[in-house]
């Protein structure tokens, strides 16, 4: 059993609302990490990403903050190509206020290249969760351990897999990739299961050595997000 941090996804669609930093500092004893989606910007700019942040600090609140784009192609609203999100990627590293990256990994991207933009992420003090989406299906459970493995030689600090099931069984592969992959590494490993089909994978996280569930405020920003209040208190179930 591994604790479980609580990661609360926003993506505002453009300056954060008073509203919303509200609700955050409302419920943030079940906050650990504000997961900041910026991939539904239409146009990004750093002037306001920086005031993004600021004011997410400004709530003096105990948690991390967790920077993320996410490409259409691994399920978000980002349409940059490879070169251009590479591009953002180290532009976000060098105004680093924040504490983590998250990197998709994509195998039509060289190693190299991964290792170069994970290093420097790190050199300039932030954590990598190196992640892979798929939104459409749940590969097979020795494909799902490859794609864990393939990810730790890049050395981050989190392995985040999200998958797509569409039966039990695919939501025992990913459990059991997870957890494979949990007494195997040194590094932090995510799992997520989908859909209200896999929900059990976001509130048993720590059961299978995961280290971070997502949940949401409102409305859910992925496939079987719940409330983080609710996530939370799941989650102290099997921990206690």
């Amino acid at each position: 059993m591994t604790h479980v941090d609580v990661a609360a996804t926003i993506a505002p669609e453009n300056q954060i609302s008073q509203t919303l930093l509200n609700d955050i500092y409302q419920y943030r004893d079940s906050i650990d990490i504000v997961e900041l989606r910026i991939d539904q910007w239409i146009d990004f700019n750093m002037e306001q990403f920086e005031t993004t942040i600021h004011q997410l600090k400004q709530l003096n609140m105990n948690c991390k903050i967790l920077v993320t784009y996410r490409t259409s192609t691994q399920g978000g609203r980002g349409d940059i190509g490879e070169t251009e999100y590479l591009e953002l990627l180290y532009k976000l590293i060098q105004h680093a206020q924040f504490d983590m990256l998250d990197i998709e990994w994509n195998a039509s991207i060289d190693v190299e290249v991964y290792g170069k933009l994970i290093q420097h992420a790190q050199e300039n003090g932030l954590k990598v969760v190196l992640s892979h989406h798929n939104f459409q299906e749940t590969p097979s459970l020795e494909e799902l351990k490859f794609i864990y493995f393939k990810m730790q030689k890049l050395s981050p600090q989190y392995l985040k897999l999200a998958v797509m099931p569409h039966s039990k069984e695919d939501v025992l592969h990913l459990l059991e990739a997870m957890s494979v992959t949990s007494d195997s590494t040194p590094y932090q490993v995510i799992g997520i299961s989908m859909s209200k089909l896999g929900v059990i994978s976001r509130t048993a996280q720590g059961v299978f050595g995961g280290a971070v569930s997502y949940g949401c405020l409102g409305e859910p920003q992925a496939p079987g997000q719940i409330h983080v209040k609710e996530l939370k208190q799941q989650l102290q179930f099997y921990e206690s």
